[in-house]
C-alpha cells in the first residue's frame, strides 16, 4: 500500500526548507527511522527520516526545491501497511496502525497516510538536479497585467530570482532588527599601520584580517561589560558568552562564524579558527552553520573596497562593528604631513542598552587595542 510522506516540522524559525539531496533513489529500499533525504533549514542542514519501511516509489520534491511544512514530498510503497490491510482491517485501521508504528514523535501523525490517487511524476531535470528552474507562480490582478506587458512588445520578462533559506532568514531577521531596535551610529578612524605590519611579517599563512578585529573587540568588551548586556523589557540581562561573531559570505549566503574566547588566544589561533569555520561552512557542515550566542558581531567589507558602511545589529546583541577598507591617507604626525595606513570603524549600537558616551568610550578602547598589537 502506498504511504504519502509529508515534510515534518523541524522546529526551525521558518516554515519552509530546501531539499538538498535524496539519500535513497526511486526504487530503492527504505527503512523506517533511517535517513531518507537531507534538507537545508534556516539554521542548518539536517536529515529527514523515513516514516515507513518499503520501496521509495515516487519523489515529489527534487533537490533544490523549496517545500513547506506539511507538503507531500514522497510516496513509499510500504509492505507494513499492505500487510495490515491483508489482515482484513478497514483502511482507517490500517492507517492508524501505520501511524502507531511510525516515529510520530519526530514526524507527527499527519505525515503518514495512504494516497488516494497516484501522485504526479517528478518534473523533468532529474531527481538530483540542483538549482532547477521552477515554474513561476500564477499572477493575478495588476501583477498579471505587468507580467503580460513585455510580451505585447516582444520583450521577455526576466525570471524571478529565488532566495535561499539562509537568505530569507537573514532578510527577516534584519528587517525585524531595523524595525524594533533603536540604532545609532558612531565612527572613528584608526591607524592600521601596526596590524598591516604584523600581517606582513607573519610567517606561513597570513593572519585573517578579521582576527585582529575579533581579538580587539573581545579585549575592549572586558573593560566595558555593559556592551555585553541584552535588552529584556524594563531590565538588562548580562551576556556571558565570551565570544565574537564574524559575518562571512559563503556563495551569496550570509553566516556568522563564532570565535570563542578570542582575547585569550593569539592572533594566529584566532585566524586559524576563523578559516577552519569558513571551510566547514563551504563543505556544508551543519554544526558550523548553527547560530550560537556571542557578545558582538563584526562585519568587514574592506576586502571589496568599501570605506564606511552602517551594518545592522544582529539580535539580540547590543552592537555590531562595521569595518572599512585600509587605505593610504595623508595624516599629521608631530606637525608633519605623512602617509599613513588608516581605516574607519562604524559601531552600530542599541540605544536601549547603552548611551552614546559609553559606546564612544568602548569604541575608543577598541581603537586603542588595534593600535597596540605587539605580535601575532
Amino acid at each position: 500500500m502506498d504511504v504519502e510522506m509529508k515534510m515534518p516540522d523541524l522546529s526551525t524559525t521558518g516554515d519552509e526548507v530546501r531539499v538538498v539531496s535524496w539519500v535513497v533513489e526511486v526504487g530503492g529500499q527504505v527503512t523506517r527511522g533511517a535517513p531518507l533525504l537531507e534538507v537545508e533549514t534556516d539554521k542548518a542542514t539536517m536529515e529527514v527520516e523515513a516514516i515507513a519501511s518499503g520501496v521509495l516509489k515516487r519523489v515529489l520534491a527534487a533537490a533544490g526545491d523549496t517545500v513547506a511544512v506539511g507538503q507531500a514530498i514522497a510516496v513509499i510503497e510500504s509492505a507494513e501497511v499492505a500487510a495490515v490491510a491483508r489482515e482484513g482491517r478497514p483502511p482507517e485501521a490500517a492507517e492508524a496502525g501505520a501511524r502507531k508504528d511510525s516515529r510520530t514523535s519526530d514526524v507527527g501523525e499527519e505525515n503518514l497516510r495512504p494516497t488516494a490517487t497516484p501522485a504526479a511524476p517528478a518534473k523533468a531535470g532529474g531527481m538530483f538536479a540542483r538549482n532547477r528552474a521552477r515554474a513561476p507562480e500564477p499572477l493575478a490582478g495588476p501583477a498579471a497585467a505587468r507580467a503580460a506587458a513585455p510580451a505585447a512588445t516582444g520583450a521577455a520578462a526576466p525570471p524571478a530570482l529565488p532566495l535561499s533559506v539562509a537568505q530569507r532568514t537573514v532578510a527577516r531577521r534584519m528587517q525585524q532588527s531595523k524595525q524594533t531596535i533603536p540604532h545609532y551610529y558612531l565612527q572613528r578612524s584608526f591607524d592600521a599601520g601596526r596590524i598591516v605590519a604584523l600581517r606582513s611579517a607573519a610567517t606561513g599563512e597570513p593572519i585573517a584580517w578579521d582576527a585582529f578585529f575579533a581579538a580587539a573587540a573581545a579585549r575592549a568588551l572586558a573593560r566595558y561589560e555593559r556592551m555585553r548586556c541584552r535588552s529584556d523589557g524594563d531590565q538588562l540581562r548580562p551576556q556571558t558568552a565570551d565570544a565574537v561573531n564574524v559575518a562571512v559570505d559563503i556563495d551569496g549566503d550570509l553566516y556568522v562564524v563564532l570565535v570563542s574566547t578570542p582575547a585569550a588566544k593569539s592572533l594566529a589561533q584566532v585566524s586559524a579558527e576563523i578559516r577552519q569555520a569558513v571551510e566547514r561552512l563551504r563543505a556544508g557542515d551543519a554544526e558550523a552553520a548553527r547560530v550560537r550566542p556571542a557578545d558582538i558581531t563584526i562585519s568587514n567589507l574592506g576586502g571589496v573596497g568599501v570605506e564606511t558602511f552602517l551594518p545592522i545589529i544582529n539580535p539580540p546583541e547590543a552592537a555590531v562593528l562595521g569595518i572599512g577598507a585600509i587605505r593610504p591617507q595623508a595624516v599629521v604626525v608631530d606637525g608633519q604631513v605623512v602617509v599613513g595606513q588608516r581605516a574607519t570603524l562604524t559601531l552600530c549600537v542599541d540605544h536601549r542598552i547603552v548611551n552614546g558616551r559609553y559606546a564612544g568610550a568602548f569604541l575608543g578602547e577598541l581603537v586603542a587595542q588595534l593600535e597596540a598589537f605587539a605580535g601575532a
